[in-house]
């Protein structure tokens, strides 16, 4: 914001790929890096309210103990800050007494600043991708509705033929005429607008259905520090924008182009009728445009922070379904439910304040056209007088109600014209929000499909250094640990130690900030990510199952499953026994997250679908802790007689007594604890085929 302010425009996209910053967000130090980074010099202060006014402005405030904003401008009645949680606000000092720390930081530009426009667009193809037919149906649906404005041009000719022709002369005949050849015509034009109406709704839904599918196929493309750093709310509403954008620049920019011809073609029948009242007409027009176009900015600012407030709606309700259980048992249900209440009332308190700014627009627009309308039948019977006194005919009783019709198509397509401009700047809002997930960088895997199975089962690394964002503590330092083919590997170490990362690391799931991963010896980026992930088989902690039956997710929704391999690893994860005693064996439905089944159960299902992949390497995290004794002794038995590499992250003393190498993680290195013991000859088993 403060960059923004001195010239150098940036968007949050282009400062998380330079300045990485995890979910934990950032301290002052931080922020004092990132700023000299840009060009700035910092100068950190503590100050009382009373020493506002004195700071150079824009400056960072450091608010309620938990984030930062940017205090725009200050006075003695209030300030203006920028919240990043909610937008522009604007408070009493009492009130901002009540958030301020009392911490302050200005920021000066040195010289070394460059003021510049580094914003990424969201360019249309990056979110349509290639559409097939589309110039096609647009120019037949364009075709279609051009001849339906022209029906939409005759149309008000009826009205001045009946008065001006029928009534004066009482002509029954040419009335019926009149009345039989324009019900023609509306039949006409009733059934091409069905067409066009049908064409139209097709085109949308056909744009929609693509336009969803490219973004969601680049949205699961995401590296997975994306969605760690992002509220699950925040991600729903962002993948929402797409629709907004879908409609605006589909069904909508179709409007608009017949909305332009038509009210070209009503102005100049205005103009060939009363070049007087098409001035007056003209005039209303100008001053709704310009009533429309002031309004824009704070009706923005108000969708903007909607968006925000809505999406931590958004997320405390999807928290408050998954934490259901804890909730009651902590018995916190009503402490939930209050802070939802103040969240959706925060939602409807920016409704309110878009209705109120609707209401006095709608209001101001109203008494535009009112006024208009009524200037222009004043002028149009004073015309209408003047031609009948003269017995000149000028302009006539029917010619009026002509006029009144094309004025009302001109002022209501011109509006809807004004309408949609704003709509289409206001796209930019979304466009922003979008450019999160457009503009992320997807996981680089280039390279085909190739079976890795020539390649030794081992896992490598070579000096890898790791943090999740700059200023952070390091989890890994320049660590080297190296897991042989057929070797059984426990990881230990206190929670928070890095155990966890360094096993992402291994899969892949996360980018060593330095250093290098291996498998059998290459590099997995020569390699390619999805190549080696085929070759491991996974039980993370976070590990859930999907909505589907236990064979589903045993198979992982596999499109050719194999029912006996997925009863062949059911049998030596321990959970066949479990299954055969549920009322539909391997089709007994699983609800979301897995509920309907217990923890040892989850577990087992979970290491049977990780052995359904027929893996050189298994990677386990804590995937035995929810088993009884029993359950765990048999798995590990199991597992230690299968041909497989494997790397377990424990910490029960039964789990880690299965391996032969022990080793910690120590102040960011990798310790060996246990070196690698013979063990006595015992059959192995093949995996599953």
């Amino acid at each position: 914001m403060v960059a923004s302010a001195h010239g150098l425009r940036l968007d949050l996209a282009e400062l998380r790929r330079r300045f990485p910053v995890s979910l934990k967000g950032a301290n002052l130090q931080q922020l004092m890096v990132h700023a000299a980074a840009l060009g700035f010099s910092s100068r950190p202060l503590r100050l009382e309210m009373s020493e506002l006014r004195q700071l150079q402005l824009p400056c960072v405030l450091h608010w309620d103990l938990n984030h930062f904003v940017v205090l725009k401008r200050v006075n003695r009645r209030g300030a203006v800050v920028l919240d990043p949680a909610v937008g522009e606000r604007r408070l009493p000092l009492a009130q901002v007494s009540r958030h301020f720390t009392g911490v302050a930081l200005e920021l000066f530009p040195n010289a070394t600043f460059q003021p510049a426009d580094q914003r990424q667009r969201l360019k249309l193809s990056q979110l349509t991708g290639r559409v097939r037919g589309l110039n096609r149906s647009l120019l037949q649906i364009l075709a279609v509705a051009l001849v339906l404005e022209l029906f939409a041009v005759v149309a008000p000719l009826f009205n001045q033929l009946v008065v001006d022709e029928v009534i004066t002369s009482h002509d029954a005949d040419l009335l019926t005429v009149l009345a039989l050849g324009f019900g023609l015509l509306l039949v006409a034009q009733t059934g091409i607008g069905l067409a066009r109406s049908w064409m139209v709704m097709v085109l949308g839904q056909t744009l929609s259905l693509q336009w969803l599918g490219n973004m969601f196929a680049h949205l699961v493309r995401l590296p997975l520090d994306y969605f760690e750093k992002r509220h699950l709310g925040d991600v729903v509403s962002r993948f929402g924008s797409v629709t907004a954008i879908q409609k605006t620049l589909t069904t909508n920019v179709i409007e608009a182009v017949l909305d332009g011809v038509m009210a070209l073609a009503a102005l100049t029948m205005m103009l060939l009728y009363a070049p007087q009242l098409a001035a007056v007409t003209v005039t209303a027009v100008l001053l709704y445009t310009l009533l429309r176009w002031a309004s824009y900015r704070p009706l923005r600012e108000a969708a903007a922070e909607r968006l925000v407030v809505a999406s931590r709606e958004n997320t405390h309700f999807l928290e408050t379904l998954r934490a259901i259980t804890p909730l009651k048992l902590f018995g916190r249900e009503e402490a939930r439910r209050a802070g939802w209440q103040n969240l959706i009332v925060d939602v409807q308190n920016r409704d309110v304040r878009t209705a109120r700014m609707n209401i006095g627009f709608a209001a101001a627009s109203t008494f535009i056209f009112g006024t208009e309308n009524l200037v222009v039948f004043w002028l149009g019977a004073r015309l209408v007088m003047q031609g009948q006194s003269t017995q000149a005919v000028a302009f006539t009783v029917g010619m009026m109600f002509a006029f009144a019709s094309y004025k009302g198509q001109f002022t209501s397509r011109v509006s809807a014209l004004v309408n949609y401009a704003i709509e289409l700047k206001m796209l930019s809002l979304h466009a922003e929000r979008l450019g999160d997930i457009a503009l992320t960088a997807p996981e680089t895997d280039e390279l085909p499909e190739s079976d890795l199975s020539h390649l030794p089962a081992s896992l490598e690394l070579r000096n890898v250094s790791f943090r999740y964002g700059e200023g952070e503590p390091w989890l890994l330092k320049n660590a080297n640990f190296k897991v042989e083919a057929g070797q059984s590997v426990a990881l230990t170490g206190p929670s928070g130690c890095g155990k966890t990362t360094l096993l992402k690391l291994m899969l892949g799931l996360l980018p060593p900030t330095e250093g290098e991963v291996l498998y059998g010896g290459v590099p997995i980026r020569q390699l390619g990510i999805a190549n080696v992930r085929r070759r491991i088989g996974t039980v993370m902690q976070e590990d859930v199952l999907l909505t589907g039956s236990l064979a589903d997710n045993i198979s992982f929704f596999d499109p050719r499953p194999s029912s006996q391999r997925a009863e062949v690893c059911a049998r030596l994860a321990q959970l066949h026994a479990d299954i055969m005693k549920m009322p539909m064996g391997y089709h007994t439905l699983v609800g979301d997250l897995g509920s309907g089944l217990s923890g040892g159960q989850k577990q087992r299902l979970l290491l049977a679908r990780a052995l359904y992949k027929q893996p050189s390497v298994l990677a386990l995290d804590e995937a035995t802790s929810h088993l009884d004794a029993g359950n765990e002794r048999a798995v590990t038995l199991t597992l230690g007689g299968m041909r497989l590499t494997r790397l377990v992250i424990a910490h029960r003393p039964e789990t880690i007594a299965g391996a032969q190498r022990v080793v910690q993680i120590r102040d960011g290195q990798v310790a060996e604890l246990m070196q690698a013991v013979p063990r006595p000859a015992q059959p192995t088993a093949p995996m599953p085929a």
